[in-house]
């Protein structure tokens, strides 16, 4: 009997026994990926800083060629009792596409905070990835609790139908929010990486008809399901996803004691065509129109071409009418990479449930906004603010910590008007965000009879171009580095006595080496010669503490 008992047992063990086995085998040996969310450098300084593997979005993504384009933030592997902390999570709004370095929101804020509490040492960490929903923030929620941080500010929702594992994606493993999560952390396990790869390769047919990202946008790789009808069951999937993956993810917080702070999102709906509508008669319901038909307005409440169409001609007649038809065009639009409304609901929704502090940026934008629709004025392009959308978004966060007292001491508070004039973000990223922009309303899905390609030639500008404008081109060609042409530009300024738009260089480079003394003496010669002392006194101390640490370390 006895003996019956423990043939059961090692039957039983003897497959994980294999498995973890196997396991460390593949690890000795360096099979498959590590995908830590941080990776640990050393500073200039002799510092041990933490900063986001960019590998880490392969875990996301398969067969795609999608290369992560997520922020470098360090920040001290050992937190100090001077350090304020902020977790970013998100996608490609808060990773600050199409500036990315000094203009986005979360960077933004830390320049902010920084001059507002010159004493302590602000971290304000982006672990947002391009084209991801929130089944990856919940696979990384845990490691950043690990950081201790003091604060999380999400802003995510847009990316639930398309991106990464989303119920419309092409990166999908199924619409079941329970399997796709144990599917995420299987993938931790390299024993797990070699089924899938094995399988992978077995299936993968000799030619794909699948267009990849070096042939056309990252949105049409990721869109599956083109067509997702209002109320249809990917619909539905894609708002199941989300609830309950942010319940997962404030569950930890709270069980935790983290701090978190939601926000709605915002979307173009003034400016942005729907993408894909059921067809329409556009000369017929347009001369239904002018006779004040009532099959235009109940065609309207089904079709999104019908909608947007009536909403424009309300926009010089009576906003609120306006307003309400450019919004339901965005609801029924078949090719959802805005977000329904349904989404910011669930926001709301989860803030009040929870007890946190929300953010109402939806509200926010339309307070800016001419006759309270979002449009081209703040949002560059369907999803994604400009440079004035994200230092509201700044703006909004950082008066929602002091609100919050999350910090105390608000002694040399930074006004709305005085962070605006400081905003440390380059003419040369700022044109090269919108070349960005420009090309990709040259593409699919703003031109849908250019799927499966990209527009051949670009020429920003014909005759007689700039110094940024050339640099900029040079840049988003990828035929120079980020890093040297950012060196080459302050010299120039500096040589030019061009002063403020050099210490506008020095600020973006100290986001990316903050390590670095230097490039804080850079930032406070320029404040100097701008004759702002009170400034430069500002940067040179952060220059001589870190010199100093660094010397203490040889």
């Amino acid at each position: 009997m006895k003996k019956n008992i423990l043939f059961k047992i090692i039957a039983a063990t003897l497959p994980l026994i294999v498995i973890l086995i196997m396991e460390l085998v593949l690890r000795i040996f360096g099979y498959g990926e590590n995908y830590q969310l941080f990776n640990r450098v050393i500073g200039e300084n002799g510092k041990e800083y933490l900063v986001v593997n960019s590998d880490v979005s392969k875990k996301y993504f398969k067969d795609t060629e999608f290369q992560s384009d997520s922020q470098s933030d360090l920040f001290l592997r050992k937190k100090t009792d001077s350090t304020f902390r902020v977790f970013v999570q998100g996608a490609s709004t808060a990773v600050g596409y199409p500036f990315y370095k000094g203009g986005s929101f979360p960077r933004l804020l830390k320049h902010r905070l920084s001059r507002t509490f010159p004493d302590k040492n602000i971290e304000v960490v982006n672990t947002a990835i391009t084209a991801v929903n929130s089944y990856t923030l919940w696979d990384v929620t845990d490691k950043i609790i690990d950081q201790k941080p003091d604060v999380v500010i999400i802003y995510a929702g847009h990316n639930e139908y398309y991106g990464a594992l989303g119920s419309g994606s092409s990166a999908s493993v199924g619409s079941h929010p329970a399997l796709v999560r144990a599917y995420l952390k299987l993938k931790d396990f390299r024993f797990f990486q070699l089924i899938e790869n094995g399988f992978r390769g077995i299936m993968k047919p000799s030619s794909s008809t699948n267009s990849s990202i070096s042939e056309t946008t990252l949105m049409e790789v990721m869109a599956k399901n083109q067509e997702i009808p209002f109320n249809s069951e990917v619909y539905k999937a894609g708002i199941t996803q989300f609830d309950e993956n942010l319940k997962r993810i404030l569950d930890k917080y709270k069980k935790h004691d983290v701090p978190v702070i939601l926000s709605t999102l915002v979307s173009n709906e003034k400016d942005i065509e729907p993408f894909i509508s059921d067809s329409l008669d556009m000369a017929g319901y347009k001369e239904s129109m002018q006779h004040k038909s009532l099959d235009v307005y109940r065609l309207a409440q089904k079709n999104a071409d019908a909608a947007y169409t009536l909403g424009r001609y309300y926009l010089d007649h009576e906003a609120d009418s306006a307003k309400k038809y450019l919004h339901l065009a965005k609801e029924l639009d078949l090719l959802r990479f805005r977000a329904p409304d349904t989404i910011n609901d669930i926001i709301v929704e989860k803030a009040s449930a929870y007890g946190l502090p929300l953010v109402d940026m939806k509200k926010i934008f339309e307070s800016r906004s001419p006759l309270g629709i979002l449009g081209n004025e703040l949002i560059t392009e369907h999803v994604h603010p400009n440079v004035e959308g994200y230092f509201m978004m700044a703006d909004a966060f950082y008066e929602k910590i002091k609100e919050l007292r999350l910090l105390e001491g608000w002694g040399n508070y930074v006004t709305y008007e005085e962070a605006f004039d400081d905003i440390p973000m380059t003419q040369i990223d700022s044109i090269r965000g919108k070349v960005a922009v420009e090309i990709l309303k040259k593409s699919w899905p703003y031109d849908l009879s250019m799927s499966g390609t990209t527009p051949v030639g670009y020429s920003y500008v014909t005759q007689n171009p700039t110094f940024e404008e050339k640099t900029a081109i040079n840049l988003y060609r990828h035929q120079e580095q980020w890093q040297y042409v950012m060196a080459q530009a302050y010299h120039k300024y500096n040589e030019d006595r061009d002063y403020k738009k050099a210490l506008k260089v020095a600020q973006t480079l100290i986001f990316e080496f903050p390590e670095q003394y230097k490039v804080y003496e850079m930032a406070g010669e320029m404040c100097r010669m701008l004759k702002d002392d009170a400034y430069a006194e500002y940067y040179f101390k952060k220059s001589n503490y870190l010199k100093n640490l660094k010397a203490s370390q040889e």
